[in-house]
Order: structure tokens, then C-alpha cells, then sequence
């Protein structure tokens, strides 16, 4: 869709005389990615003017589709409503102003979602190659990595496809937390009812029977995201369900000979083999890494960071590569440099925190194998990388040091490790424990996707993305001080 055509969309559905000609620059102007300071010194408006006309836009789209619309969410908006209108107008009348988005609980942020939606860029392969499994036999598709790598996201692109949203007119989203995970309360809010206690204690598996026969009879795209909330380690550190009907119910859904709704589920944490291995062209998983140079970039650019000069992007491609592309650390960063005091000025930000990003290149780059300098700050420099970014890798070393407190001193220690390293390398770290446990520690940290992997000549090194090694060297500089004590 390109702005001419949004724009005859817009006119359709917003009753005629309630555009003026300057929503209509702000609209035009926007679709490119110009901000409204942009916007208001092209055309020779006030900046106020042009910010409050924009508001003013998006508030008459919200009143009209029934949903919250913002100038960084208008283009997906407009473009999922389109594929919808499409898609039923081959099959009935269509009363465009009464259309709605996919079906999500109210617990789940929509809005939020489809807001990350209109800053997508690159992957362009990635998202054609998932769409290409979900449209032939891949039943379920696994999307998992460390937290922030944007797996939620990429989940939401791949609905709002429109190869997709043609064929499967519902999304159902599902969010689990460590408070949320019994299968019966998941079930039923699909299918819409509850059973009688009696009925579920006496045949629990008919509830796994009763969902899997309504996706066969009502197709849709069902979305399970962090479904590590679900899991448990086993004492040989293997992953499971802690609800076994889930287990049963992705069997199930693999199994049988028909199944025209599909699902994309996301997880920090590897989920275990589904039907023991069997009818492997119907799940596919896809372990997402950071965006490359290029991609993140661009989306600095959506993001409305500019830089000027060529001095500006080279800062730029230096915090990238030191996060890896990491999504979330950029869009964090990006935020900061766009509001106050920095305001866009990525000079006047590499002034302040560039000293933290040179150490981080001069580490990878120190030819000892290991160190005991001081941890680095990748996510912990300013307040909102502590806030956004340290906070939610947290979550994630918690639930290692429950589950496992030898992979969680093996994460630590590993940390110390400039470079990649052979599995080996990583083993006599804990030589001390049993080499069962050894083993079992290792695994545990590749289930969850916290180990790098680099190929080498006939050999497979392992290492921690820089974010993971950051705050795995302060939970080391804490084990070190408590052991001292």
C-alpha cells in the first residue's frame, strides 16, 4: 500500500469535509516518517500547530475504527484493515466502519503490539520464509531467543501478513505468566466455556480433545506468547510442561490428519520435542538473532533518529554492533536520544555514555582469553537501560538460578570469557561437580538460549551476547563478594 492509496482509504471512511488540507500533509508526511518538526518547517507551520493537528487526526481514526490510533501505529492500522476489507468483501457487503482488529483478551496490550508493528524493518527473507511453512504443513512454529530479540513482534508481522490475514481472518493472542499457566483456564477461555469440575477431574484429556476438534472446526491463528512461563526443569534439567495437557494438546495438534488453524507460540526457553519427534514437517523453530548493521539503521530512522553528519551514523553502527542489534537496547537508546536533554543530537548522547561503548570494543578485541576487570555497563550506563532492558534479563536469571543453580554459577562464570570458546573450555569452569551435572548445567544454558554459538573450522565455539555477558559479570562481582564474606 503506498501513501495515495492509505490516503483513499482514509477519505472512505472518514465522513467527507472532516479532512482539511493540513491533516492531509500531516497524514502524507507521516506515512514517509517525517516528525512534525520535519513536517512543520517543510510547509511553514508553527511545530504546535502541526502536533495538535496530528493528534487531532489520529483521534477522528480511533472514533472511527473503534481503536486506539497513534502517528507511530496508523500505517498497520490502516493496512491490516484493508487486507480484512478485502479479504470479506468477496464475501459479503462489507460496513467498513464496523470492522475489528483480531480477537485478544483484554489482559493482552494490543495497542502496544501493533504500535511495535509500524517500526518494523528488515527480515524481509526471515518473514516471507515463515510465511511460505505457516501457508503449507508447518502447524506450529516456535519463535524463541533471549528476551528482547523481538519475537513478540515478529509474531504480530507474521499475522498482519497479508497472505496470512487472508486465510486466517482471527487472531487469537494468549499471554502466559508464572501465574497463568493451567492448561483448563487457556482452553476454556477459547472454546468459551468452563466444565463442570466433576466433568474435567474425571477426563481432564477430553477438555485437550474438545479444543483441538474446535480448531479443526473454526480456523484461526492462535498466538501463545512466552510460553517459558509454562516450563519447569526436571532434576536432569530438561524442560517440561508444568501442566502435562499442554504437552498432550501439542501433540495432538501435530497428529491428527486435519488441522487447518495454525499456531505461532514464543519462548525464551526451548520447548520440549512435541509428538516425540514425529511429523516433523508440521513444527518448525526459529531462533531469532540480533538485526544487522543495515536493518538497525533503518530503524533508527522509523524511530526518528537522524543523524546529520557522517560522524553521527558511524556512532550509531558502533552501538549496534556492541548490542548485537539487539531490538529492545536500540529502541531504548533510540528513545533517549530522541527526547530532552539530547533531543536528537546523537553527539551530544555519544559524549555522555560513548566512553562505555569503547570499553566494550576494546574487551572483545583484548587478546587474553579471559578477565577480571571491572563488569561492563552495557545495560546499565543510563536509567532507562536499567529500567527497560536490565530488569527484564533479570527476570530471566532468576528463573535459572531456581531451576538450575549450577547452570546459573556456569552462566557467571562463563562471563569471564572474552571470546568464543569450545564447550570444553566452558565445562572446566565447573570441574568441581559431577560430569553428569556438568553436562546437565551446559544444556540447561543452551534450552534457554542464553550460549552464542559461532562455527569455527570443525568446531562449534560458545559465548554470551554482550547484553547477557553484562550482567552476568555483576552477578559474578555479588557470588564473589558473598563467597568472601
Amino acid at each position: 500500500m503506498n501513501v495515495d492509496e492509505a490516503l483513499e482509504i482514509l477519505e472512505e471512511i472518514v465522513e467527507t469535509g472532516r479532512l482539511n488540507k493540513v491533516q492531509r500533509i500531516v497524514f502524507r508526511q507521516a506515512w514517509e516518517g517525517k516528525s512534525y518538526l520535519e513536517i512543520a518547517s517543510a510547509f511553514d507551520y508553527d511545530y504546535n500547530y502541526i502536533k495538535e493537528t496530528g493528534a487531532e487526526l489520529w483521534q477522528v481514526l480511533s472514533t472511527v475504527l473503534g481503536q486506539k490510533v497513534t502517528k507511530f501505529n496508523f500505517q498497520i492500522v490502516l493496512k491490516h484493515y484493508a487486507n480484512r476489507v478485502s479479504q470479506l468483501a468477496s464475501q459479503s457487503t462489507v460496513n467498513r466502519s464496523q470492522l475489528e482488529l483480531g480477537e485478544m483478551p483484554q489482559s493482552f496490550n494490543a495497542n502496544h503490539f501493533v504500535e511495535q508493528e509500524t517500526r518494523w524493518v528488515g527480515r524481509e527473507a526471515l518473514v516471507n520464509t515463515l510465511t511460505q511453512k505457516i501457508q503449507d504443513d508447518c502447524r506450529v512454529l516456535m519463535l524463541v531467543g533471549i528476551t528482547g530479540i523481538g519475537k513478540s513482534s515478529l509474531a504480530v508481522r507474521l499475522s498482519l501478513e497479508s497472505k496470512i490475514a487472508q486465510t486466517w481472518s482471527k487472531v487469537k493472542w494468549f499471554r502466559f505468566n508464572a501465574d497463568r499457566y493451567a492448561f483448563d483456564e487457556f482452553a476454556c477461555q477459547l472454546l468459551g466455556q468452563m466444565p463442570s469440575t466433576f466433568e474435567f477431574d474425571q477426563n481432564p484429556q477430553k477438555l485437550v480433545s474438545d479444543l483441538v476438534t474446535y480448531l479443526q472446526a473454526h480456523p484461526c491463528l492462535l498466538v501463545l506468547d512466552m510460553v517459558e512461563e509454562l516450563l519447569s526443569a526436571s532434576d536432569r534439567g530438561e524442560l517440561r510442561y508444568k501442566d502435562n495437557l499442554f504437552a498432550k494438546f501439542f501433540d495432538r495438534l501435530l497428529e491428527v490428519e486435519i488441522m487447518p488453524s495454525r499456531l505461532i507460540l514464543t519462548s525464551q526457553d526451548r520447548p520440549p520435542v512435541i509428538a516425540e519427534g514425529r511429523c516433523k514437517e508440521r513444527s518448525h523453530l526459529e531462533q531469532l538473532k540480533g538485526l544487522n548493521i543495515a536493518e538497525a539503521l533503518e530503524l533508527f530512522k522509523v524511530w526518528q533518529v537522524n543523524p546529520s553528519r557522517n560522524e553521527g551514523v558511524e556512532y550509531l553502527r558502533r552501538i549496534i554492533q556492541a548490542y548485537e542489534g539487539h531490538p529492545l537496547a536500540l529502541g531504548t537508546i533510540a528513545g533517549e536520544i530522541r527526547e530532552p536533554p539530547y533531543s536528537g543530537d546523537i553527539q551530544a548522547y555519544w559524549h555522555d555514555y560513548g566512553q562505555e561503548i569503547v570499553e566494550i570494543e576494546q574487551d572483545k578485541i583484548a587478546s587474553s582469553l579471559d578477565s577480571n576487570a571491572e563488569p561492563v555497563t552495557l545495560a546499565y550506563y543510563s536509567i532507562d537501560l536499567t529500567d527497560l532492558v536490565k530488569c527484564r534479563i533479570e527476570r530471566t536469571f532468576t528463573r535459572l538460578q531456581i531451576s538450575s543453580p549450577l547452570a546459573y554459577i556456569l552462566l557467571c562464570m562463563g562471563a569471564t570469557y572474552r571470546c568464543s570458546v569450545e564447550r570444553t573450555a566452558w565445562l572446566i569452569l565447573i570441574a568441581d561437580a559431577p560430569k553428569e551435572a556438568q553436562i546437565t548445567a551446559f544444556q540447561a544454558l543452551q534450552r534457554r538460549f542464553l550460549l552464542e554459538s559461532d562455527r569455527s573450522v570443525e568446531r562449534v565455539l560458545y559465548r554470551l551476547h554482550s547484553l547477557i555477558r553484562s550482567i552476568a559479570l555483576q552477578h559474578l562481582s555479588n557470588l564473589e563478594s558473598e563467597a568472601a564474606r
